[in-house]
């Protein structure tokens, strides 16, 4: 009986991982759906390439655009590879946890490593966030704020700007 119980547990996690594996490496061609399934590991959301998209709408300067597109060639490798590592990391807690092998202990190190990484991922959209703080004027974030209600992205617009308008 119990064996028969491990031998199931055992196919189920080979098709759910199988199929998790796969899904991440066929995403991997397309990485503009890959990005966008691997942010969902994030709490911050992601408006640079919005903001980049929409560089007409926002007003921003050439010098403006270049200091972003800058930060994402510097920044973005380094993003993506964290969110990666993040998505694996969690595949193999999953897989660690039905082993009888693995301990209490080995599990908790594991996640505190993807919370180390999701650490890594947070500082580089802060860093990415205090860019665009420091980069926007008033004109840009009122035409930043249109872009986001048109994309209905579920933010509203600040008290500050409604009342103006």
């Amino acid at each position: 009986m119990k064996f028969s119980a491990l031998l199931v547990s055992f196919i189920t996690l080979i098709l759910t991982t199988g199929t998790t594996t796969a899904e991440l490496s066929n995403n991997e061609q397309y990485p503009e759906q890959y990005i966008e399934k691997l942010d969902k590991i994030s709490y911050l959301p992601r408006l640079l390439p919005v903001i980049i998209e929409n560089s007409d709408v926002i007003e921003l300067t050439n010098k403006q655009l270049n200091s972003l597109l800058a930060w994402r060639k510097t920044n973005g490798k380094n993003l993506i590879t964290a969110m990666n590592e993040i998505a694996h990391r969690r595949i193999e807690i999953k897989e660690a946890a039905l082993s009888p092998n693995v301990s209490s202990a080995r599990l908790i190190q594991m996640q505190n490593n993807v919370f180390r990484l999701q650490r890594e991922m947070l500082e580089y959209k802060l860093s990415c966030r205090e860019l665009v703080i420091n980069t926007f004027n008033r004109n840009n974030w009122e035409g930043f704020f249109l872009v986001l209600a048109d994309k209905q992205m579920g933010i509203t617009l600040p008290e500050i700007y409604i009342s103006k308008r």
